[in-house]
């Protein structure tokens, strides 16, 4: 009771499953879980444990975030609810929605229902992939009071920096097993370059692509954009330039992705963007890959996935295509279904799928959410080494990556926007990204 224990490992090791085994949620198992001495069956641990998923809106099932507290109780006990609620900080939601609120808003739903149930240990499936800095914060404090309610929280996560100072164990994974657990406080940085994990710490992050501006390739003139009656982007000017790769940093709701989709020709704008007067131009000169990439993922195989129809016949379009399939490690998978691949590896085909477009301007929204070191690694160099013939931007809460791949930053913050480059201004961006955290 009250133990925060962190599980570790690069994507496929086996984190998630092992969780959900523990939960009783994956059936198909050999061996025991014992609870105070007695053996449980998968159905009874389903009654001590509750997984938050990191899609956390799949398991938000009422149309009001009160109903969803009460969700599969009998007779639900609304006092005990509201108590949860305001514990949580979502009373004022209460009658809202949850398909509307943020990520880390659903998180704290979905925790508010399993204290009506009583749970003793909750599980967290990368909690922070979809979270900005300001979320995480949240999270912790979360953490934190679950904690001193006496529940035992079990976190499967890449991004460590969160929780450095919060775990009493670290149990780090691969190929399925448990290699090695590390006890409170021991997990050194020289650890995380042994296993190759994310960093404990992102005080010694340093820009990594220090390449020379080349030449302008788009501009963008006193751009503004609403959504509804709200005012999101307000007179916003910026140049982008071949082999530029620019992130966008900012809180969330601040207006990233909207910049991005109105960049690519997806939403309505007032202002100037020189590669495309109306939305349908943009629409043909840029490529936005979305953050959750099931959304563009429309054939059978993955091969396919990456040739259309007009390049069948195309023999250098082939051959790129199989470069591509050999450098994002999916040549043994050409032709599986790509919803049969995992998170990270859907993530690198519509990456293929976006610098194999051939157009313009690429805008990459969160492409690292979810990854391990390793294959965010591989995800940087890729970007790198495709987007010398043209811009790339690159929508993140992911400081290692910004500090790995782009050359240029661009920073909103409530209608005021600064764009830097990354070298020699890393402490700048590090305090902006953190400001939330004070």
């Amino acid at each position: 009771p009250g133990e925060i224990i962190g599980i570790i490992g690069h994507n496929g090791a086996g984190k998630s499953t092992f969780s959900r085994a523990l939960c009783g949620l994956h059936k198909e198992m050999t061996g025991t879980v014992t609870w105070n001495g007695k053996i449980l069956s998968a159905k009874e641990r389903l009654q001590h444990c509750y997984m938050v998923m990191q899609e956390v809106g799949y398991q938000l099932f009422a149309d009001t975030v009160e109903k969803e507290c009460c969700f599969g109780i009998q007779s639900p006990d609304y006092e005990a609810a509201e108590q949860a609620m305001e514990q949580l900080g979502i009373w004022e939601y209460r009658d809202v929605h949850p398909s509307t609120l943020s990520g880390g808003q659903k998180q704290k739903v979905a925790i508010a229902s399993t204290l009506l149930y009583d749970t003793k240990i909750i599980f967290f499936d990368e909690p922070s992939s979809n979270l900005d800095y300001q979320g995480i914060v949240q999270f912790r404090d979360i953490v934190c009071t679950l904690r001193e309610m006496g529940k035992t929280v079990i976190i499967a996560e890449h991004r460590l920096f969160f929780l450095n100072d919060l775990y009493d164990r670290l149990i780090y994974m691969k190929d399925g097993t448990i290699e090695r657990v590390f006890s409170q406080g021991e997990l050194a940085e020289d650890d995380c370059k042994k296993y190759g994990l994310r960093a404990i710490s992102y005080q010694s992050l340093k820009a990594q692509n220090l390449g020379a501006e080349q030449e302008k390739a788009a501009g963008i003139v006193d751009l503004n954009i609403n959504i509804g009656k709200q005012e999101l982007i307000k007179n916003l000017s910026f140049d982008l330039h071949y082999g530029e790769i620019m992130a966008i940093i900012g809180k969330n709701g601040i207006g990233k992705t909207t910049l991005g989709r109105t960049l690519a020709g997806l939403i309505k704008n007032k202002g100037k963007i020189s590669y495309g007067k109306t939305t349908k131009e943009r629409l043909k000169q840029s490529y936005y890959m979305m953050q959750d990439v099931d959304y563009q993922i429309f054939f059978d195989t993955v091969e396919n996935e990456l040739i259309p129809k007009n390049k069948v016949k195309d023999s250098e379009y082939l051959k790129e295509v199989t470069s591509y399939i050999r450098a994002i490690d999916l040549w043994d998978k050409k032709m599986d279904h790509p919803q049969e691949l995992s998170g990270g590896q859907k993530q690198r085909l519509a990456l293929a799928t976006a610098f194999l477009s051939e157009r313009k301007i690429i805008i990459l929204d969160e492409p690292t959410s979810g990854l391990d070191y390793k294959r965010m690694k591989e995800i940087g160099a890729m970007i790198r080494k495709y987007a010398a013939k043209r811009p790339v931007v690159i929508i993140t809460h992911d400081l290692e990556l910004l500090f790995e791949v782009c050359n240029t930053v661009l920073m909103i913050d409530d209608k005021t926007y600064k764009k830097i480059p990354v070298k020699e201004n890393e402490a700048e961006i590090s305090d902006f990204l953190f400001a939330s955290i004070g």
